[in-house]
């Protein structure tokens, strides 16, 4: 009788566990600390002009040049909706903190934060990766007032412990 009731409780478990949404797997999965390991910029237009600049990034490359420079960027998605992200460089924090809130949405990943004073909302391309998750999306990071830049960026998780 009492291996019947644990048989039960088992099963019980495992349909409500498979009950959840994509979106509720997908938060779930992306709750925790993560480091970028590979950036990659494309801006075929560069500032209007017939120029494409292309930025590669490897962060897991020790010789990457442009990886030294930058240092390592973190991004903390906690269970609340909200997300701190930040840089170190030999092991130090460097610059300012980001914070704001994030969501998914299907095969998409929401920011919402603060710029200056105005409230921004950036969307996102999604999708699980081994080890880690890619984003991907149009932005204008040149400043020429078109969204036609691509961002791709990956990530592998990092353990973490949350503060008490």
């Amino acid at each position: 009788m009492k291996t019947l009731r644990i048989i039960v409780l088992f099963c019980t478990a495992i349909a409500i566990v498979s009950c959840a949404t994509e979106e509720e797997k997908m938060t779930s999965y992306m709750t925790g600390k993560w480091e970028s390991s590979y950036l990659k910029l494309e801006l075929p237009t560069f500032q209007k002009k017939d120029t494409l600049i292309e930025y590669d990034i490897d962060f897991q490359n020790p010789d990457d040049p442009r990886a030294k420079q930058q240092g390592k960027s973190y991004s903390l998605h906690k269970a609340d909706g909200t997300f701190e992200t930040w840089q170190e460089k030999n092991g130090r924090p460097t610059g300012k903190k980001g914070t704001g809130t994030w969501r998914v949405t299907k095969d998409s990943l929401y920011y919402s934060f603060n710029q200056n004073t105005a409230s921004v909302e950036v969307p996102f391309g999604l999708a699980k990766i081994e080890d880690g998750y890619a984003m991907t999306g149009l932005q204008d990071r040149d400043g020429d007032g078109e969204k036609d830049d691509t961002f791709y960026l990956e990530t592998v998780r990092v353990p973490y412990e949350p503060e008490q």
